[in-house]
């Protein structure tokens, strides 16, 4: 389960929040895609679609191959995230021209790599058949979809639905998990009393007047548990209140303290998930892509100081992907 959420700041610097919830984080590294890689995905009974890299690419791989991206960004600003979708992700079957074919745990890159703007990753995307293998690691097909976001504050999703595509705007800038957006904006209607950050004004009642106990009350109601629509609606809910500040570096901040609303400790999500699996998900890291700045930013669930990646001087330049494993590390002492 993941939540990703879009700010931004007075002078139109846009930040995109995700948390990267699993049971495992499997081998997941810091990966720095070059310009210039020729890369192939799969397809049935071998190799799928070929293309070559034009845009350097920052991101963290999950699942165990330095192509298999599960966030990241690329120099000219472009997000891309894939985000779970259980019970919720029909894939198309693979076509007949191996060429077109695109295995899901490629998408992120390929869109990175390929990319500048969300417009431009969906009309690329048109061009292959994503379709949706075995994957050993996992064990089984994986139900995603894929969560756009670029430096203008547009931002888009590809699902897919009856064994279809669908490309999908998303003005909130709001994604989690299942069911589809289209679900998840029309459940926003019901919840819209809620939505406002403001302190209820008093009732007066025969001749009594009962006004708020407190500061803070102005989202009772909303749903405080971690499935995928409630997550969503308080999502929203920060997306259409908080002020991100006035630059990129202020959004950075703001989005580091509205992800913390999003981390889930181990043992808070727990139980059989759709997929009939004994599962005990925990936010195994947090990123923030800040795409006007190109900085890319990662704290891990055993580390909380955060890892910052100057995405405008990181050198693309080379023959393959290279990774770093990013270290695990307490809080630091000092003598005071």
């Amino acid at each position: 389960m993941c939540t990703s959420f879009q700010l931004r700041a007075d002078d139109g610097s846009v930040c995109v929040g995700r948390t990267m919830e699993f049971p495992d984080m499997l081998g997941a590294n810091l990966t720095v895609i070059p310009r210039g890689v020729r890369l192939t995905s799969e397809s049935p009974g071998g190799d799928g679609a070929t293309w070559t890299t034009v845009h350097g690419v920052v991101g963290m791989d999950a699942v165990g191959s330095p192509q298999w991206l599960t966030d990241g960004m690329n120099e000219a600003g472009l997000y891309a995230g894939a985000l779970y979708m259980p019970g919720f992700a029909s894939y198309p079957d693979a076509a007949d021209d191996a060429t077109r074919n695109l295995a899901v745990l490629d998408a992120v890159t390929f869109a990175l790599t390929q990319a500048a703007t969300v417009a431009e990753a969906f009309e690329l995307f048109a061009t292959r058949t994503v379709w949706g293998p075995v994957n050993a690691l996992i064990g089984g097909t994986p139900p995603l979809h894929i969560v756009l976001h670029d430096a203008t504050g547009d931002a888009g999703v590809v699902e897919f639905e009856n064994g279809a595509a669908e490309y999908r705007s998303n003005p909130l800038g709001v994604a989690t998990n299942a069911p589809y957006l289209d679900w998840h904006y029309d459940n926003v209607r019901n919840w819209l009393p809620r939505l406002g950050a403001a302190n209820p004004a008093p009732v007066e009642i025969r001749g009594t007047t009962f006004a708020p106990l407190a500061q803070g009350q102005g989202f009772v109601g909303l749903p405080g548990d971690s499935g995928s629509t409630g997550r969503f609606l308080r999502a929203t809910a920060y997306v259409a209140t908080v002020h991100a500040g006035a630059t990129a570096g202020d959004a950075e901040q703001v989005c580091l303290h509205a992800l913390n609303n999003f981390d889930i400790p181990a043992g808070l999500m727990t139980g059989t998930a759709p997929t009939g699996q004994e599962q005990d998900d925990q936010t195994k890291w947090s990123s923030i892509s800040s795409l006007s700045a190109r900085r890319y930013i990662v704290r891990l669930q055993t580390n909380p100081t955060p890892f910052v990646v100057d995405v405008a001087a990181t050198d693309f330049t080379g023959d393959a992907p290279r990774q770093v494993t990013l270290a695990a590390g307490g809080f630091q002492p000092i003598t005071v």
